[in-house]
């Protein structure tokens, strides 16, 4: 029995060093001070058992509680919003395409700014003007210093807003914690006979505290709607199409016999605030206050990293391992493996060390499925050989099941898409911002990974009939509700309007599905020893030596994007687009890449 206890603490991960934010706009509790992880105490405890005392049988079983850092990058989004002003990072542009001009000096206030000319510096050979671009650097470093610090744009009491797909910045909540997991095992190994050794191991790994951005001020949420603002978009839009007489349904009626739909509607003024005014206030961006604005209409967005991220991975493992010492008079060591695995791995969002937004605001913790990094059948295979004359062949192969995609409505990305795929009513299913990056709502009935799990190409039809089935004769969102709800529109004008949930797509009869991942690579070194510790391996190596076709990759998979689009889950025929092939990784090497071949020179000593 092994047990310890590991104590943890890693300062900078979470801007603690700032204090709070003085009159933060979206309230005194959200803007405090974040917090300083000082208590993540992790025990841990195994226990490895050898019931016949043979040294060849072992019975193996832990759990232990693990901190993860939250990486550096989450604080690049994080940072920038809290500092009121300062000496900032910046890297202005002197020379383009080879020419250049006057570049102003940062001066204190009140004092003119001096200017440098570079004129006759850009598009020069660098060695005739090294030194010219040296005294200009130390020049721009002095003024930066005696300018003192900047007012910063980015300051969340500028902005009013906050939002990586909003403002490109994402305040870290208060309540910061480490994100940690708690993992357990337990497993069998037994050695078969001499040198070959059969291990089975179920391993499951809860992970809690991650970084999701949740949308305090829930900006186009059907709940929080300015009926005043409403009702000046709808007079607006009728006036504009010569529509100013009788009630106000007729107004609507003619407006729409006049060619209007939901988005001239949604251009002046009916929309989220998100579509409307880009997650700022509406105001900022001269455009008209937006008739679903959020809890406060004169701020944006605040989509605030909470840690409330939650996966977990379940996994078999399955591994024989076999060592030969001379097998064939040929061969004078032989080392040979393989193994399978069989796994789930659910979360919130694909990547869950970086940041992600909820899929929806209302109810942040309601996606959990199939992540973008799951495979739920993965085999390997490799070994080597030490053959004669000094030679060494390795070969080592995958053959990987397909990574899952989310189903999603497709938005029109035109004004007025929350009347028409934001079915969660949070405002932000439109395709223009919010939680889901810039994609609709997930089709209802599916979740999060179910394109290649519990739905595939032969059976998406059936869950896209079902949607359509569902809203045919004309349902409204949530957003569509709330006007109805109001008086201001019949469910018959946003139908004429187009202004409700409209039919998906049908899938064509051979959709393709995801695709595996097969790859194997092949190796030979020749191995000359000079000394007892020297060491020179020359050697060549084939990544993917059949040349496997592999297709879906984490990052260019079949899109999710219910449009009926070649390269889209309903919309792919036969054999995917070659834009969906793995290419080339860094340097030679990606796993599934096409063909690659390196060679090698290696010194150990």
């Amino acid at each position: 029995m092994t047990y310890g206890l590991r104590y943890v603490r890693d300062t900078g991960r979470s801007d603690a060093d700032l204090g709070a934010i003085p009159n933060f706009p979206f309230g005194a509790g959200l803007g405090g001070r974040v917090n300083q992880p000082n208590k993540n105490f992790a025990p841990q405890i195994g226990i490895a058992w050898d019931p016949k005392h043979t040294g060849k049988t072992v019975l193996r079983g832990g759990i232990g509680l693990f901190y993860e850092n939250s990486i550096w990058n989450n604080l690049e989004f994080d940072r920038p919003a809290r500092l009121a002003s300062g000496i900032f990072l910046a890297n202005p542009t002197v020379c383009s395409n080879g020419t250049g001009g006057d570049f102003t000096l940062p001066a204190p206030p009140g004092v003119a700014p001096a200017v440098q000319d570079w004129s006759g510096i850009c598009g020069q050979p660098i060695g005739a003007v090294a030194s010219q671009i040296k005294a200009n650097q130390q020049q721009y470093q002095a003024a930066t210093v005696a300018a003192g610090p900047a007012s910063n744009p980015s300051y969340i009491n500028n902005l009013l807003a906050d939002g990586l797909d909003a403002t490109g910045t994402d305040l870290l909540a208060p309540n910061y914690v480490s994100p940690r997991s708690v993992q357990m095992n337990f497993g069998i190994q037994q050695e078969i006979r001499k040198g070959m050794v059969v291990t089975a191991d179920y391993l499951r790994n809860i992970e809690t505290h991650t970084l999701l951005a949740i949308d305090t001020n829930h900006v186009g949420d059907a709940r929080f709607f300015n009926l005043a603002a409403a009702q000046t978009a709808i007079s607006a839009t009728n006036t504009a199409f010569g529509c100013t007489s009788g009630s106000p349904a007729a107004q609507i009626n003619c407006a729409i016999a006049a060619g209007a739909n939901i988005s001239s509607y949604a251009a002046n003024g009916l929309d989220s605030g998100y579509s409307l005014c880009f997650g700022v206030p509406c105001a900022s961006v001269g455009e008209p206050a937006a008739a679903f604005p959020g809890i406060n209409p004169n701020v944006g967005a605040n989509q605030m990293l909470f840690p409330s991220g939650r996966a977990v991975y379940n996994g078999l493992q399955l591994s024989l391992k076999q060592d030969l010492k001379t097998p064939t008079r040929y061969i004078r060591a032989m080392n040979l493996q393989v193994s399978y695995s069989l796994s789930k791995y659910v979360a919130m969002a694909t990547d869950n060390d970086f940041i992600n937004i909820a899929t929806d605001f209302n109810h942040p913790l309601k996606y959990l499925g199939p992540n973008g990094l799951d495979r739920k059948n993965q085999l390997s295979f490799g070994g080597s050989m030490d053959l004669p004359y000094k030679f060494r062949l390795g070969v080592i192969g995958h053959f990987y099941s397909p990574l899952p995609v989310t189903p999603t409505l497709s938005p029109s990305g035109n004004p007025g898409g929350i009347f028409v795929t934001d079915i969660t009513g949070d405002g932000t299913g439109d395709g223009s911002f919010g939680s889901n990056g810039g994609y609709g709502d997930v089709l209802p009935g599916t979740g999060i990974g179910s394109f290649g799990r519990s739905i595939k190409a032969n059976n998406i039809n059936t869950a896209i009939q079902n949607y359509n089935n569902s809203i045919a004769a004309g349902v409204p969102t949530p957003a569509g509700q709330t006007l109805i709800n109001n008086g201001l529109f019949t469910l018959t004008q946003l139908v004429g309007l187009g202004g409700v949930q409209q039919d998906v797509p049908l899938a064509p009869t051979n959709e393709a599905n995801m695709g595996w991942l097969h790859a194997m690579d092949l190796s030979l070194n020749w191995i000359y020893k000079f000394r007892e510790h020297i060491e020179l391996e020359p050697g060549i190596s084939f990544y993917n030596v059949m040349n496997f076709a592999n297709f879906d990759g984490p990052a260019s998979p079949l899109s999710g994007v219910l449009n009926g689009a070649v390269g889209s889950i309903n919309g792919t025929p036969g054999e995917q687009p070659a834009s969906n092939r793995l290419g080339l990784g860094s340097g030679v090497f990606a796993l599934g890449s096409p063909r690659a071949l390196e060679f090698t020179l290696k010194l150990s000593f």
